[in-house]
């Protein structure tokens, strides 16, 4: 070996030895955008997103990033644009696909088509994620695909037999294809599962009105009722029990509790 070739062989590895530890130093403060975001600090999470943006506009991981502090932020309309880049500059990258489709189904998009396509692509490489799962499920039942709904929610409760959520929503599934009794079962499993899956009562009350069994429903909606917060967040769900509580007193003959109910729905939400 030349005398000449020694320094350009150490030149070589010093400008490798610089790239390593630049990569290293930018995936260490990804690393730390990331935990700063997930403990919920997403103006803090931004400013690291930008920052790393700056250094290097093709990072499509921290575009992806920027996006999801964007959209956590209330810029929904910022967020998706900066998700859109991310898969743009690597449209290989399939959790941004999952993001997209979390913030599209968030932000009341309505172009389901693209929602159930970005489903797809992540799951296809993250085929286990449960909040994706979920969304899929719950697009496929409110759109009347209920053999497709069912499928999904088979997928969660593989996951997680004991997801008691998931049991009630196949159940419900299993009511629109007319499998009543399976339905049922699914409701009591629920409950058996967990005593105060509200969820389960309210849907299984709902049932037990279709079924004509207004006795039934007043208990489940009894447990509705006495288990929903008194926060005003839960006024609206806790409006539409005591409305539809009333519908089976009603049903049951006794109008006067029946008129109670339905005057107290409505003075919890005046537009029930």
């Amino acid at each position: 070996m030349s005398k000449k070739s020694i320094p350009l062989l150490f030149l070589l590895f010093v400008l490798i030895q610089g790239c390593v530890q630049n990569n290293q130093h930018a995936e260490n403060n990804l690393e730390k955008a990331e935990a700063i975001f997930n403990n919920g600090e997403f103006e803090k999470a931004l400013t690291y997103a930008n920052q790393l943006i700056e250094k290097d506009s093709s990072d499509y991981v921290s575009w992806t990033l920027k996006a999801r502090a964007l959209f956590n932020i209330g810029k929904q309309e910022e967020g998706l644009k900066a998700i859109n880049e991310a898969i743009n500059i690597n449209p290989e990258y399939s959790k941004a696909y999952g993001f997209r489709a979390v913030m599209l189904n968030l932000n009341g998009m309505h172009n389901l088509k693209q929602i159930i396509s970005d489903l797809d692509i992540a799951l296809f490489d993250d085929p286990e994620n449960i909040e994706l799962i979920n969304i899929k499920a719950g697009i496929f039942y409110k759109t009347g695909q209920f053999k497709k709904a069912k499928s999904e929610y088979n997928k969660l409760l593989y996951l997680d037999s004991t997801d008691s959520k998931a049991i009630v929503y196949r159940a419900s599934t299993h009511k629109k294809l007319g499998y009543s009794g399976m339905a049922l079962e699914g409701y009591n499993l629920s409950i058996e599962i967990d005593p105060n899956q509200i969820l389960a009562y309210d849907e299984r009350a709902n049932f037990y009105i279709e079924q004509e069994e207004y006795g039934k429903a007043i208990s489940d909606y009894n447990k509705v009722i006495e288990f929903i917060s008194s926060t005003q967040d839960f006024q609206q769900i806790k409006a539409y029990s005591l409305n539809n509580r009333g519908f089976a007193y009603l049903k049951f003959g006794d109008l006067e509790k029946a008129l109670v109910d339905i005057n107290s729905s409505i003075k919890l939400l005046p537009t029930n």
